[in-house]
């Protein structure tokens, strides 16, 4: 891996590997491997504060359209009524969610389409600062499974409801996974949307697409970190 600093050396960087691989061609010789270049770090904290932006944004839109006080809210989308008994249900979603992902990747690789692969919201580079770690963390672990469920289960799927909740779910997943900006997660994303619209509407509570949310994106997090 190349730590190669600012947008400069990273240009640098992939130029010297295209010439490199343009040699190796025409010589017919082993192609290079490509460079790893880190993410500029700074770019990479804006990115987070403007994540932490957009999940306050999303509570925003979902409460003050919701047309009902913040306890009816809470009430309506079962916020109130937290059940420790039950977290046995979003824990195997999250297994079932891993191995749909797991799979779709081996079917993806085996047919060759790389673009279709899922890339991680989180890049590599956090691991290298602690604050940039710490604001991915926050972002992704804490602030985006309580805010997008209650934006995209609670307010959207709930208000689509009056048409079933297979289209309603459909719709909710679809806005979903477009929000993630990753061609990659379309198909596994919008799977795992539609399992946690099930996993809310079957118990009415907004807790177990919340705790789900929060595993699954732990459990990726954790895998970051891991790998790093």
């Amino acid at each position: 891996m190349t730590d190669v600093g600012n947008a400069f050396d990273r240009l640098s960087a992939i130029a010297k590997y295209a010439d490199q691989k343009l040699v190796a061609a025409m010589n017919h010789q082993p192609l290079p491997n490509a460079p790893h270049l880190f993410a500029d770090l700074t770019a990479v904290k804006l990115s987070f504060a403007t994540t932490l932006v957009y999940e306050a944004l999303l509570l925003t839109v979902a409460g003050g359209t919701a047309k009902k006080t913040l306890r009816e809210f809470v009430e309506s989308v079962g916020l109130n009524r937290f059940s420790a008994s039950g977290l046995w249900r979003p824990a195997i979603a999250v297994i079932a969610a891993y191995t749909i992902v797991a799979l779709y990747v081996v079917v993806v690789k085996a047919l060759g389409i790389g673009i279709l692969t899922p890339q991680s919201t989180v890049p590599d580079s956090v691991t290298r600062d602690s604050a940039a770690m710490a604001m991915a963390f926050v972002a992704a672990v804490i602030a985006a499974p309580i805010s997008e469920e209650i934006f995209f289960r609670g307010f959207v799927f709930s208000g689509l409801l009056k048409w079933g909740f297979l289209p309603a779910a459909a719709c909710s997943a679809a806005l979903f996974t477009v929000a993630h900006l990753d061609l990659g997660s379309l198909i596994p994303f919008f799977m795992i949307g539609m399992i946690m619209a099930w996993l809310y509407w079957s118990r009415g509570t907004l807790w177990d697409s919340i705790v789900f949310h929060f595993l699954f994106n732990f459990i990726s997090f954790a895998a970051l970190l891991a790998g790093r």
